[in-house]
């Protein structure tokens, strides 16, 4: 008689998978030379970054130098320009004023944002309070978006 163990694969004593997340990360420079001639122009006027690309979507900063709503701080947003799915798109961002010596202003508002972008028309993320304009007296700076697209996780068995 054969030996009766041998005929079956034995099921393995322990196994392990690991979630892996899938994203799209990239910066984007915003600069404004002249911040002087752009103040005045009044509460919720903006100026737009060129559309960029992130993670399959297209995207832009939008400043506000006499703010989107208030008027003691200049504002600054994140825009998804192309329509999200709808799931929407799971972001982490940060925007960040950097002076002309590329150090980040220490009286803007710099911390990181995980904000998902939900299918609507105004998709518009970001600090309508950026900085305070009366603590703004560069008159050229540039406003760095960086951007991280998070898609949806995947599992993957770990060989052990």
């Amino acid at each position: 008689m054969g030996n009766i163990s041998s005929c079956c694969a034995a099921e393995p004593a322990e196994t392990s998978s690991s979630c892996v997340m899938n994203t799209a990360t990239a910066a984007h420079n915003f600069t404004v030379p002249n911040y002087s001639l752009l103040k005045g122009m009044g509460v919720g006027k903006s100026v737009s970054s060129r559309t960029f690309s992130v993670g399959g979507h297209k995207w832009k900063v939008r400043f506000y130098p006499d703010g989107n709503k208030a008027t003691g701080h200049a504002a600054a947003f994140l825009c998804l320009c192309s329509g999200a799915p709808a799931a929407g798109v799971h972001t982490k961002f940060t925007l960040s004023l950097l002076v002309q010596d590329g150090k980040v202003h220490a009286d803007s508002k710099a911390s990181s944002v995980c904000h998902t972008f939900e299918a609507k028309a105004d998709n518009t993320w970001g600090f309508t309070d950026f900085i305070e304009k009366s603590k703004l007296h560069e008159n050229c700076f540039t406003i760095r978006c960086d951007l991280t697209v998070i898609k949806k996780p995947c599992i993957e068995d770990v060989l052990t």
